[in-house]
C-alpha cells in the first residue's frame, strides 16, 4: 500500500513580500501572498489561518513546516523563523529551513524556456552589495553564496556564462542585467514564494534530510555600538 502524501505548510517573509502556502504531496492546496516590507509579525498568523481555512483542513493534519531561511531582511527572517518554530513546537512536527536562493531557482527553472543555461539568483539586500548564488545548468550550486556589488557580479557572471547567456532571477536582477546586456536573459521569478518553499521542504521531508531552520546571513547586521560615556 502506497504511503499517504505528506502535508506541509510553507512560509516566507524574508524579502519584500510575505506568503504562506499549503501543500499535500504534489498538490498545492492553498496560498496567500501579500507585498510588504514590514508588518509580517501582524500578518503571518491571519494568513496562515486563512490558508488552512481555504484548504479545509486543520493544523493537526500538518506533517511539517518549511520556512525560508534567507538571505533577506534581518527582521523579516527572524519573524518568519520564529513563527515557523513556534508552530512546529506547538504541533510537535519538524520545521525545515529552505534557502531563498533555492526557492527562486525552482521558480526560475519552472518558467525557463531554456534549462541549459547558468542561473544566477540575485536578491536585494537594500545595501550596495547584492546577494548572489549561481547554479550550474544541472541545478547544482556553483560555489558559496556571496554579497557583492553589481559590477563585481557582472564580471563574475561574464566569466561563468561562457557562450550561453546567463539566466538572471531575483528581485535585484534588474541592477545587474544592464551591465550584461545580451549576455543575459531575465526570468520573471523575483522573490522567494511559499509555494516553492513548501515544495522544497516536502522534498527534504520525504528524503529524510535534515535542514535546520537557521538564518542564512551573508553580511553583518547594521548595528551601531553605543558610545561609552
Amino acid at each position: 500500500m502506497a504511503p499517504l502524501p505528506r502535508t506541509i505548510l510553507g512560509i516566507d517573509s524574508s524579502t519584500g513580500a510575505c506568503s504562506v502556502a499549503l501543500r499535500r504531496g504534489p498538490d498545492l492546496l492553498a496560498v496567500r501572498r501579500e507585498d510588504m516590507t514590514r508588518g509580517q509579525s501582524e500578518r503571518l498568523a491571519p494568513m496562515t489561518e486563512a490558508v488552512m481555512r481555504d484548504a479545509g483542513i486543520g493544523f493537526d493534519d500538518l506533517d511539517a513546516v518549511a520556512v525560508s531561511r534567507g538571505p533577506g531582511s534581518f527582521t523579516g527572517l527572524r519573524i518568519g523563523l520564529a513563527f515557523a518554530k513556534g508552530l512546529g513546537q506547538a504541533l510537535g512536527i519538524p520545521v525545515l529551513g529552505v534557502s531563498g536562493f533555492d526557492a527562486v531557482a525552482r521558480a526560475a527553472r519552472a518558467a525557463a524556456k531554456d534549462a541549459g543555461s547558468v542561473l544566477a539568483i540575485l536578491l536585494e539586500s537594500r545595501r550596495a552589495d547584492l546577494f548572489l548564488q549561481v547554479f550550474t545548468p544541472d541545478g547544482v550550486q556553483a560555489g558559496a553564496p556571496a554579497a557583492l556589488p553589481a559590477d563585481a557580479i557582472a564580471e563574475h557572471l561574464t566569466a561563468s556564462a561562457a557562450a550561453v547567456p546567463v539566466l538572471l532571477a531575483g528581485d535585484a536582477a534588474g541592477k545587474v542585467a544592464p551591465l550584461l546586456g545580451d549576455a543575459c536573459v531575465r526570468s520573471p521569478a523575483t522573490v522567494p514564494d511559499a509555494d516553492h518553499v513548501s515544495a522544497l521542504g516536502l522534498a527534504l521531508l520525504e528524503a529524510g534530510t535534515e535542514s535546520p531552520a537557521v538564518p542564512l546571513y551573508l553580511r553583518a547586521p547594521d548595528v551601531t555600538r553605543p558610545v561609552a560615556s
